[in-house]
């Protein structure tokens, strides 16, 4: 009797362990969309050329990765079925050049989004639903026009975002809506083409990662200054820039001096001008450091100078050029004016003679009468 309840209780122990391994092993080929791979609740779609999302995926789906396919559209039917336990959903290298409005709507718990290597040109800032969640954006070289698509994005679409990687997208300035992300941790534009950071604020408290390295910035002004150092847990990488090297950078050279949140600084080197050039920021010697227009003014006084007799003498050739081509009608102008002005002096000469004789005069007199 004590031998049959414990083999039944040993068969039920066994059946409480198969039935959780049912509810918690991995998703059934039938579940499987076709062409992908589904392991427990990971499903990956992998460069299988595929047109578009499928249609159905297992419900208890976590982690989605649809890379390296021919998705070119996300619109509102990509995710038709709620999907309310997946958290990540990996997009890279599909070339997707559109996000239509309420696209990820049956995402709710969505926390990380991978658009990364596409040609996004238009993403609708109404793509996320209004109370999303998503933390982590990665849009690393993603978009085609970076400025128009990034200003409607952000403003408030994602108000929890955490992390944004903008790196490789040729983009020129800094989004001033960047500002408006309350929460962002973690701020990536590494190589793009940035040229200032002129009235962009990084007074975000949260902030502690900002990589800046291999963009185009000459300087960066006092008043950013002033709000990265308000930024006590801050990381911050700058090198491969194309530092200028004249008095206007010599508020920077003093920050970066006593900064200790620069982590690369070391290897920040002047780009200009030519006899500082791979000069290391820090080891600068300020005295060096002088603008153009308070330098030796006696040396462009006279490059002006000679620029000026260069323009004289031009000027001067052309007039003596025109003189010889016109030599013969310039001659007869001449004899001209010079038969013209002997008359002119032969009649004053002759009212003279006149004058100066009381006879000629009474004759003058009687042949007027």
């Amino acid at each position: 009797m004590l031998l049959m309840r414990r083999r039944n209780v040993h068969n039920l122990f066994t059946l409480c362990v198969l039935l959780l391994l049912c509810c918690s092993g991995p998703v059934s080929s039938l579940d499987c969309p076709e062409k992908c791979v589904c392991n427990s609740t990971t499903v990956k779609c992998v460069s299988q050329n595929l047109m578009s999302i499928p249609r159905r995926l297992p419900e208890n789906t976590t982690t989605f990765f649809f890379t390296g396919n021919n998705l070119s559209h996300l619109t509102v039917d990509s995710f038709p079925v709620l999907l309310e336990q997946l958290t990540a959903l990996y997009l890279s290298g599909n070339q997707i050049e559109q996000v239509d409005a309420r696209v990820f709507d049956n995402l709710p718990n969505l926390h990380l989004l991978d658009l990364n290597n596409n040609r996004i040109l238009n993403f609708s800032s109404h793509a996320f639903p209004e109370n999303n969640t998503l933390r982590v954006l990665n849009m690393s070289q993603s978009l085609y026009n970076g400025s128009y698509t990034l200003s409607n994005l952000f403003k408030h679409s994602v108000p929890k975002l955490s992390r944004l990687d903008l790196s490789n997208n040729d983009l020129i300035l800094i989004p001033d809506v960047i500002a408006s992300l309350p929460n962002l941790t973690s701020l990536d534009l590494r190589h793009n083409s940035i040229v200032s950071v002129y009235n962009v604020t990084f007074r975000s408290q949260v902030l502690n990662f900002l990589d800046l390295r291999d963009n185009s910035l000459k300087n960066i002004p006092n008043g950013t200054l002033t709000d990265l150092s308000q930024l006590a847990e801050l990381q911050m990488h700058l090198a491969g820039n194309t530092w200028f090297c004249d008095c206007n950078i010599k508020d920077m050279v003093i920050w970066l001096q006593k900064s200790e949140f620069v982590v690369d600084k070391a290897n920040m080197t002047c780009f200009g001008p030519t006899e500082l050039r791979g000069t290391t920021l820090i080891l600068l010697d300020q005295t060096k450091l002088q603008c153009a227009d308070s330098g030796d003014m006696k040396g462009v006084l006279e490059t002006s100078y000679v620029f000026l007799g260069m323009v004289l003498a031009l000027i001067g050739v052309i007039f003596l050029l025109v003189l010889y081509l016109n030599r013969k009608g310039i001659k007869r102008w001449i004899y001209n004016i010079r038969d013209a002005c002997r008359d002119h002096m032969e009649g004053y000469h002759y009212r003279y003679e006149i004058n100066s004789d009381p006879r000629l005069a009474n004759l003058s007199l009687n042949s007027d009468v």
